[in-house]
């Protein structure tokens, strides 16, 4: 299975606020939350239901300064609220998850390709 998120994923720090020892997911979370479940909802996911999983996260994005270094970006802040917008929309608990690979792919484009397979 192959999803697509046509826009930037934010990271983990950027989803939630801190009242106490209480995490909130904000405003903003909640709607990209919601645009992720309008995608994935749509895909038949019982082919991977009760299997463990194998998951690829690609995150397209400019990951280069202007002088061509590469940014202090964590791909992994990423992992936590991407897996579990995904995996909630699918009806799969992530505990199914027991291959996964994040990679960053320098593009001008900011989305994020999933693939999800069962693992033989």
């Amino acid at each position: 299975m192959k999803i697509i998120i046509p826009f930037r994923t934010p990271t983990i720090n950027h989803m939630y606020w801190h009242r106490g020892n209480i995490k909130i997911m904000t405003t903003e979370a909640k709607k990209i939350r919601a645009d992720i479940n309008e995608i994935v909802c749509k895909l038949n996911s019982k082919k991977l239901q009760g299997k463990q999983l194998k998951v690829i996260i690609d995150i397209y994005e400019d990951w280069k300064t202007k002088k061509g270094e590469v940014k202090k970006k964590d791909v992994l802040n990423r992992e936590k609220f991407l897996n579990d917008s995904v995996f909630e929309s699918l009806g799969i608990d992530d505990k199914f998850i027991f291959e996964q690979t994040f990679r960053k792919i320098q593009s001008n484009e900011e989305k994020s390709v999933i693939e999800i397979e069962a693992i033989k």
